[in-house]
């Protein structure tokens, strides 16, 4: 079974607020175990979102931020699959709710707190898949009369995130990538796009997820 956050009920819905009020404590995770709660708070700003993390004693403001599609989303889930939950907070980027961002904090174990990761963080459209310890992301709609679009593949060795495979169309060409025996991504199919042959057309683009369909909200306490 697949597991996403598009299917999970730790996504929590934001009030909107002025200045940053109101923390959330979370303390169940969907995957992984809590070593220590999250405490997050929110803000709205002229239909934009932000939030901030508590690391220490410190409120840390987050770089991802909604804007004008929905609002952000928190949830604890192990996203480096090493058995510690980490925090993953995400929200759309765009007014049309194509681009979603995302904030990655992994689990510290030796320091005991949360630590930003920038690799995963600059995946768009981030997607964790548990059952193969998968991650994907990309965009898929970049022009071409929404035929251009990217997929990327990760994987996690040693500690540190790699790009395994790529998909990607442009208003010509088709290309994908795979791993070669040095890690690196190396060309495996390259084809010519030619709107007028029926015979080759435009590759298909992969399931595009719907969020803000498939997100279940959960309500705050001080609600």
């Amino acid at each position: 079974m697949k597991l996403t956050v598009l299917s999970l009920s730790l996504l929590l819905s934001v009030i909107s607020t002025s200045a940053y009020c109101g923390t959330l404590h979370l303390d169940k995770a969907a995957t992984g175990k809590v070593r220590q709660a999250a405490d997050i708070r929110y803000a709205n700003h002229d239909e934009k979102q932000t939030y901030q993390l508590k690391v220490g004693r410190q409120w840390i403001h987050g770089s991802c931020s909604t804007s004008g599609t929905g609002n952000l989303h928190a949830l604890l889930v192990d996203m480096n699959f090493d058995g510690h939950a980490d925090l993953w907070v995400t929200g759309y980027t765009d007014s049309q709710g194509r681009i979603r961002c995302s904030d990655v904090w992994l689990w510290d174990a030796p320091a005991k707190q949360y630590r930003f990761n920038q690799p995963l963080s600059a995946i768009p459209n981030l997607d964790i898949s548990m059952a193969d310890q998968g991650i994907k992301g990309g965009i898929p709609n970049c022009g071409c009369a929404a035929q251009c679009f990217y997929e990327d593949s990760y994987a996690w060795r040693a500690d540190k995130l790699i790009a395994t495979a790529r998909r990607e169309q442009d208003c010509e060409r088709y290309r994908e990538y795979r791993l070669n025996e040095k890690d690196a991504l190396i060309i495996v199919k390259d084809e010519i796009i030619d709107s007028g042959n029926p015979g080759q057309q435009a590759i298909d683009n992969v399931k595009a997820y719907d969020w803000q369909r498939h997100a279940k909200i959960m309500r705050k306490p001080w609600e």
